[in-house]
């Protein structure tokens, strides 16, 4: 702070800038001095009188270290009431001490979507691992809370338990059985009855029926799926194929679902080619290419193979529980990651954009699993993985939060864990294939047809429900099995329809907003 003008000049007139050094002080007694610095009053210094006189000794000069730089003024001054006043009134306020600020964060950018692919990179994933552990902080060392060690139960499976041992899962069927199948579709095809008709009562199988009912308990208590094994199906029609089989599922399962919101209730598995809509655009169900590790809406998934490709295709089973168990064991911050409700479920356009929920879901002690362990609960993880990562032909919605890379770990952890210990199956023409969407994730092979032999692979696909079963849907996913399993409700337009053959419609292959798997 600077000195008051009258302080100025006359610092400036004594010795320019306060010091002692320069002309003599200006004589206070008389009239025209005190006017003209503004001073008033006697001035009473000692030794003050009239004439030049010696500047004061240095051992009379003050500091004011009030002012920047410091005054330094002679004694004399001191002794003048009217300086001094002036001089206080000078003085600069002392500075009040100021609360402590906060400190100010930079703004933090944006987060971003991890490089994570549909289809999963095992090179991108073992990179993250290495990367996420040298950045990450401690993670938990402990499952959460009420989350078992262990499953112990049938369905708890690895590829080595089941491979060279098909009769623990494949049901051959012997001419008779085939044949009473054969009369009952017969019957119901000329009966003129809608396939909404169509139950056991509609499609007898007196024999057959009771096996069949039989080897679905292994879908409930054992390793959580079967495949029937005998039928021909270049021997029947389109619509025979399509009544056959919903026939024997009608002794598998209770119920049938809605595949999608126009209320198909049979979906085709097939290659449609370029013809129907460009490979860039056309979804996952009407191609060729491999798909990842999933779990479907229906509880019960139903395959007809009407013909096999050329090359590839086959299906690929994993069990839940033992992909459970080995993260468990080996990485419990996985399950922590998994049973969170932050996993972010793109809605391509509909409203609301996104849903959030969990990707495992932990379900009741369950007797038929594992009598008398304490760790027999059903575990489930239901996901669609296309609607988490997006993919070639379905990127990712703008504007919806990205997956953290703790979840892109995890989620490649869930497939390659998966693909370790799953059993491949020889999807063969005329095979049906059943297995729990509660207990197995399940993935398929890419595959390449081959017209000119007439190999070109073509699945029927139901999704099913046991009403009785001890396999339960997470809560969090009713309002979903509500839209596949409930009554359709009335005035909604929806009706229940049975494609004979492929629906060759452009946004019928095209559409993002429709999704087979969990969303």
């Amino acid at each position: 702070m600077a000195p008051p003008a009258v302080l100025s000049d006359f610092l400036h007139s004594y010795g320019g800038g306060g010091g002692i050094h320069g002309p003599s002080p200006p004589d206070f007694r008389t009239a025209a001095a005190r006017q003209k610095f503004g001073f008033a009053g006697t001035c009473t210094a000692e030794g003050m009188g009239g004439g030049p006189r010696k500047p004061a000794p240095r051992t009379h000069q003050y500091s004011i270290h009030d002012f920047h730089p410091p005054l330094v003024l002679p004694s004399f001054l001191f002794d003048d009431p009217v300086f001094m006043y002036e001089l206080a009134a000078a003085r600069p306020p002392k500075p009040q001490p100021q609360p402590p600020q906060p400190q100010q964060q930079p703004p933090q950018p944006p987060a971003q979507m991890p490089d994570i692919d549909w289809q999963p990179n095992v090179e991108k994933y073992r990179e993250r691992v290495r990367r996420n552990k040298a950045s990450s902080a401690a993670v938990p060392r402990e499952l959460p809370h009420g989350y078992p060690r262990m499953l112990r139960s049938p369905a708890v499976w690895s590829r080595a338990d089941m491979e060279g041992r098909e009769d623990k899962y494949v049901f051959r069927l012997a001419p008779a059985e085939v044949a009473e199948a054969e009369r009952a579709m017969e019957q119901f095809t000329a009966s003129g009855q809608p396939m909404s008709a169509l139950c056991r009562a509609t499609f007898p199988l007196p024999t057959l029926g009771p096996r069949v009912a039989q080897m679905s308990q292994q879908l409930d208590s054992g390793c959580g799926f079967f495949v029937l094994r005998g039928f021909e199906p270049r021997n029947y029609s389109s619509e025979e194929n399509v009544v056959l089989y919903t026939g024997i599922a009608s002794y598998v399962a209770d119920r049938r679902g809605r595949q999608d919101e126009n209320g198909n209730m049979l979906l085709h598995l097939v290659d449609l080619g370029s013809q129907v809509a460009p490979d860039n655009v056309r979804q996952a169900p009407y191609s060729n290419v491999a798909q990842p590790f999933h779990t479907d809406l229906g509880e019960i998934i139903g395959l007809y193979a009407l013909e096999q490709a050329a090359h590839g295709g086959k299906s690929k089973l994993a069990s839940m529980g033992k992909v459970y168990n080995e993260l468990a064991a080996h990485r419990p911050d996985y399950i922590h990651t998994l049973h969170r409700p932050d996993w972010i479920f793109d809605r391509f356009g509909q409203n609301p954009p996104y849903l959030s929920r969990p990707l495992l879901y932990k379900g009741p002690e369950n007797s038929n699993t594992a009598s008398g362990s304490s760790s027999n609960a059903n575990m489930t993880l239901a996901f669609s993985r296309r609607l988490l990562t997006g993919s070639k032909v379905s990127p990712r919605s703008k504007g919806i939060p990205p997956m953290t890379e703790q979840q892109a770990e995890a989620l490649d952890a869930v497939h390659f864990t998966a693909e370790k210990h799953c059993l491949t199956l020889e999807c063969r023409r005329g095979d049906m294939q059943f297995w729990n969407n509660l207990s197995l994730l399940h993935a398929r092979e890419g595959f390449e047809d081959d017209r000119e032999k007439g190999m070109r692979r073509h699945l029927l696909r139901l999704w099913l429900k046991k009403d009785d079963s001890p396999w339960k849907s997470p809560k969090p996913l009713e309002g979903l099995l509500e839209d596949v399993y409930g009554d359709i409700k009335p005035g909604s337009g929806v009706t229940e329809n049975w494609p004979i053959v492929p629906i060759l419609d452009y946004d019928h292959v095209t559409t993002r907003k429709r999704s087979s798997g969990h969303g």
